[in-house]
């Protein structure tokens, strides 16, 4: 086995390079890595599935929000879960936000089928004028 197809069989590995591209616009390698009816979930703000939601999540994104970066705490894997803790930097409407994130992954023969993310949503939706 390759080592690509060897790194890319681990959940926990699978689930940061698809959260990685997410999070830095990269829709073509996000879609790469999820099948075409994923289910993506944002607790308390937004849920969509497949490929074309994806791209709505990653449009809005950019359209919302600037000087996003993140740092990752911990990625978890095994069998076909996976899960990663981090925290998130962003600018909305000129306010700085800093959001802690649990992220949850189902994996289905090795690529993304649901995400979930919790955060604080409040503090979301408040920069967001909602």
């Amino acid at each position: 086995m390759s080592d690509e197809r060897s790194t890319r069989s681990k959940p926990g590995q699978v689930a940061l390079t698809f959260l990685q591209a997410v999070l830095e616009g990269d829709f073509e390698t996000a879609r790469a890595y999820c099948t075409s009816d994923v289910v993506l979930r944002i607790e308390g703000l937004q849920s969509t599935h497949g490929h074309e939601g994806l791209r709505d999540i990653m449009t809005f994104a950019a359209e919302t929000s600037t000087n996003v970066r993140y740092v990752t705490h911990h990625v978890l894997g095994t069998g076909d879960s996976a899960a990663i803790n981090r925290t998130t930097y962003m600018t909305i409407g000129g306010q700085d936000l800093t959001l802690e994130v649990g992220a949850f992954f189902t994996l289905r023969d090795g690529l993304i089928c649901e995400w979930t993310d919790y955060q604080d949503v409040q503090s979301l939706n408040r920069a967001l004028g909602h």
